[in-house]
């Protein structure tokens, strides 16, 4: 095998030869002067070829850039603040509208079976309901109430679709024992419902009318699910009626024409209205009495009022409603 002598050996030597060589020169210059010209530098000791000079060195490499430190997300959890939601429609006296003592109260059970539409309305000048319900929806077997001030008018739309046609709870409110409610079928009929005061049932109609379809001079709306929603009731420009034969059955115990003041038996002194929705909820006494005396196929417009005509008149302050 063939050795090498290191690089820094082979320096050194050549180095320390180099030396020693000027230095021999040196000396001889000092001793003679003439002769120094025939001093020669003799390597021939030297095998340069066994000089190990080494691989050569590894350009020199920058410094790495500094290694930004991980970024450790941040794992807390932080809940969001509870907001508590208004709330259209809810159970219990004055349910999620409740007023302040002295206020009249709306409650209204959904025994129709299925989600109904309720929008709210107030005659021009009157106060509102209580907490301005905005249009909703009541569930099946569901009960919500609103609250209203006194110097209220106005009337709560009930029915499949949100549609002006609909059946409609009417009232007013002036202070305790001047209370009004009524049921209105005078813009259209969209669901059977009927009021009491006292567990006594004073007003509106729990038929079915659909049962025997709506036709001229009514006017069919059908729903977005292709089914009949509402009939738009063609009397309602007809003061003293007389009702079509599609309304008839429920003249005198709801509004069928906007002089059928039989469906309202005047003032109230309970400040607590329970309305129902549906064919199951109780029947009206005016109801009771026009089922044993009606004659559906002959509605007579002069046919004597089944109530006393003593009783308030449905031109009260929430009457206007059929004329606009």
């Amino acid at each position: 095998m063939r050795s090498f002598i290191p690089i820094t050996t082979g320096l050194a030597i050549y180095f320390g030869l180099a030396t020693a060589f000027t230095h021999n020169v040196h000396q001889k210059q000092r001793r003679d002067p003439q002769d120094w010209s025939k001093v020669k530098y003799d390597f021939s000791g030297v095998d340069f070829n066994k000089i190990d000079y080494g691989a050569p060195a590894d350009p020199v490499q920058p410094a790495p850039a500094p290694v930004p430190a991980p970024v450790v997300p941040d794992t807390t959890i932080t809940s969001p603040p509870v907001v508590e939601k208004p709330v259209d429609n809810g159970g219990g006296s004055g349910g999620a509208n409740g007023g302040a003592d002295g206020d009249m109260t709306i409650a209204i059970t959904n025994n129709h079976g299925q989600l109904l539409s309720l929008a709210f309305d107030s005659n021009a000048g009157a106060p509102g309901f209580r907490g301005s319900p905005q249009p909703t929806t009541l569930a099946a077997a569901a009960t919500t109430s609103y609250a209203v001030p006194s110097g209220w008018a106005g009337r709560i739309n009930v029915g499949k679709i949100d549609h002006v046609d609909n059946s409609k709870i009417e009232g007013s409110f002036y202070g305790a024992g001047n209370g009004d409610i009524d049921i209105s079928y005078v813009d259209g009929y969209s669901v059977p419902i009927t009021c009491s005061v006292g567990g006594k049932v004073i007003t509106g109609c729990n038929i079915e009318l659909f049962d025997q379809g709506c036709n001229a001079p009514d006017t069919p709306q059908m729903g977005p699910d292709g089914q009949l929603a509402l009939c738009s009731n063609s009397a309602r420009v007809l003061n003293d009626g007389p009702p079509s034969q599609f309304f008839a059955a429920c003249a005198g115990a709801a509004y069928t024409f906007p002089n059928d003041n039989a469906a309202n038996v005047g003032m109230i002194q309970e400040t607590l209205m329970e309305c129902c929705i549906g064919t199951s909820c109780g029947e009206s006494e005016q109801q009771k009495a026009k089922a044993q005396k009606r004659d559906v196929k002959s509605p007579s417009a002069n046919a004597p009022s089944l109530l006393p005509r003593s009783r308030k008149r449905h031109a009260g302050p929430h009457a206007p409603k059929h004329h606009t």
